[in-house]
């Protein structure tokens, strides 16, 4: 090395340019390799998973803790999901669904020798 302050400079200079390249190089590689797809997808279904047993936890837990409110919940959404029976059952009057009701093709094919081809090909 010489004495040159100006050298010694331009050395100093030279050398924390290489360092700050091999910085980056380095970070671009650990960022290549933590936004590839498959590990992307591999900590969001962990993460998920994670969530999902803590999830379960506490919901078991808080289940333990009130059972009568989790019976109620239960009997609350098996009434949601059955109310068309239930209004059927306690005011008797059967009401007919959409997919019940017979198509004009249908009734037409009630008609003793009476048989539309065209209603049957559009199917009306």
């Amino acid at each position: 090395m010489s004495s040159d302050p100006q050298a010694l400079t331009v050395t100093l200079a030279e050398e924390r340019a290489a360092a700050a390249r091999q910085r980056l190089t380095q970070t671009a590689g650990t960022l290549q390799a933590r936004l590839n797809p498959k590990v992307v997808a591999r900590d969001a279904v962990e993460n998920l998973q994670v969530s999902g047993e803590r999830a379960l936890r506490s919901g078991v837990a808080s289940a333990r803790a009130n059972p009568e409110a989790l019976v109620w919940a239960v009997t609350l959404a098996t009434a949601w999901l059955a109310r068309r029976q239930i209004a059927a059952a306690l005011f008797g009057r059967k009401r007919k669904l959409p997919h019940d009701r017979e198509t004009p093709a249908q009734l037409a094919r009630s008609i003793p020798g009476d048989w539309p081809e065209t209603a049957e090909r559009k199917n009306i």
